[in-house]
């Protein structure tokens, strides 16, 4: 009977619990996240990725050139199931600068992906932001097609990621220390 008490305590807690995933050197996540910005399409945006002991900083200049101006950086195609989960949060900072964290539910770019936006309030300051994702728009090919994540969604998710979305030329930062699912 005490073996099933802990089992079911254990399954309980095992899958109510909240998904960090934990950026920099010493978490060995290097290899599962990529960068990729508006060059994959003939932009000429500059960027460069860089893990630290504890984060990743995501740094760079944004061009409006050859129908460019966003860089971003994504997890590898993987499953994701997402459906115990209510949104984000992003432990960040940035230069009062707007991002999106992105859902991906296939692996053709031409298809309706998914963003919740963000900024920062304070530069180069720690924050901590909250996006529920009911609140996610869904785009195409960079583009609001109006409508909104839908739950059936999040059971099929197949990238992670964050990008720049401000549209203007200059530099951007971007460090996160993690995100977490709740």
């Amino acid at each position: 009977m005490k073996l099933h008490i802990i089992l079911t305590f254990f399954l309980f807690f095992f899958y109510s619990a909240d998904l960090v995933i934990d950026f920099g050197k010493s978490n060995g996540k290097n290899k599962d996240w990529i960068l990729i910005s508006d060059n994959i399409m003939g932009g000429v945006s500059k960027s460069k990725l860089e893990y630290l002991d504890d984060s990743f900083l995501l740094t760079g200049n944004i061009s409006l050139d050859n129908y460019g101006g966003f860089s971003s950086i994504k997890t590898k195609y993987e499953n994701f199931d997402l459906t115990d989960y209510k949104g984000v949060k992003i432990r960040f900072k940035s230069s009062k600068q707007k991002f999106a964290f992105t859902l991906e539910e296939s692996k053709n770019w031409t298809l309706p992906n998914f963003k919740g936006e963000f900024n920062s309030t304070k530069e180069n300051t720690w924050e901590i932001i909250t996006i529920y994702f009911k609140d996610f728009k869904e785009y195409q090919i960079g583009e609001p097609t109006g409508n909104k994540l839908k739950t059936s969604s999040l059971k099929n998710i197949v990238r992670l990621g964050i990008i720049t979305t401000d549209k203007k030329e200059g530099p951007f930062t971007i460090e996160v220390d993690y995100i977490e699912f709740f």
